[in-house]
């Protein structure tokens, strides 16, 4: 029973790759996981110990079957599931297409809802800790990536739920809540063209490319945020259910927790350059009602 084990969802790349490389440096026996276009990124994490697999966390069917793969490998314990697999599609809230839409919820909320669901008789059984990824988006409202943020706001409030039932068991669960971290989360997120958008304004290509680097422009590197929060789930201290890491993570939840919500709208709107283009788009939605 000296052996620990982990199971991380996203493990290809970002903050995923470098918890697994950190625990399995640690001296834990990892298992990381990604859908199959993805998995040649782990390739490299096999020197470390890290066992790969192929797994696409939006399909039932195969969580189930990973199930059984899992088990042979841990004996049926995990001492950490850290749900870490995301996705980032930008763009206006109300304009986002259907599929993306669904694409987003079933991979940032209902993939890790289900692998909460088959995978905690492990975590009970080991009493040990269920990590999700969530983001200062849940906390503030990010420029033109609403239904991110609505995302990580859900992930975050199951966490918060899923705390309390898990206490009996001696299972803790914690959200981090994540600032600027250099990954490709908000890459090349947003749609190439805009015709036709009640948007399609000047200033709106820089508000959305300010939007697009904010992960790059003011972050830390992945690897010093796994290490902090690698930290913080593996020691014997329960460091509370809100982990706070990233650049920023905590100023943020600060801003949208506790000042006038229309102080942090202006605040956003300011450093995300979203002013001028929602002025004009104000301007023409006047004009044409007066019309």
């Amino acid at each position: 029973m000296s052996q620990k084990y982990a199971l991380i969802t996203g493990a290809s790349s970002g903050i995923g790759y470098s918890v697994a490389r950190i625990l399995a440096q640690r001296g834990y026996k990892v298992l990381g996981c990604a859908p199959e276009k993805d998995l040649s990124g782990m390739d490299s994490l096999k020197e470390y110990g890290v066992v790969p697999f192929a797994l696409d966390i939006t399909n039932i069917d195969q969580i189930k079957k990973a199930v059984e793969f899992v088990r042979a490998e841990t004996g049926g314990r995990l001492d950490i599931l850290y749900n870490n697999a995301g996705i980032s599609i930008g763009g206006p809230a109300t304009e986002i297409p259907d599929d993306d839409l669904v694409r987003l919820f079933n991979v940032n909320v209902f993939g890790h809802i289900y692998m909460t669901k088959y995978f905690i008789g492990f975590v009970i059984a080991a009493k040990g800790r269920v990590v999700f990824t969530s983001s200062v988006a849940a906390r503030v409202p990010l420029s033109w990536i609403g239904a991110y943020c609505a995302s990580k706001a859900a992930i975050d409030s199951y966490a918060q739920a899923l705390r309390v039932e898990m206490k009996p068991f001696g299972v803790r669960v914690h959200s981090v809540i994540t600032g600027g971290v250099n990954t490709a989360i908000c890459d090349v997120n947003f749609p190439k063209s805009f015709e036709g958008s009640r948007y399609d304004v000047p200033g709106l290509y820089d508000s959305l490319k300010a939007s697009s680097t904010m992960s790059r422009d003011v972050c830390i590197q992945p690897d010093e945020y796994a290490k902090q929060v690698i930290r913080d789930i593996t020691g014997w201290r329960d460091p509370g259910f809100n982990l706070y890491h990233g650049a920023r993570a905590y100023t943020l939840h600060i801003l949208g927790r506790f000042f006038p919500v229309w102080l942090v709208e202006w605040g956003i709107a300011f450093h995300f350059k979203q002013l001028k283009p929602l002025r004009e788009v104000a301007r023409r939605a006047k004009k044409t009602n007066t019309a």
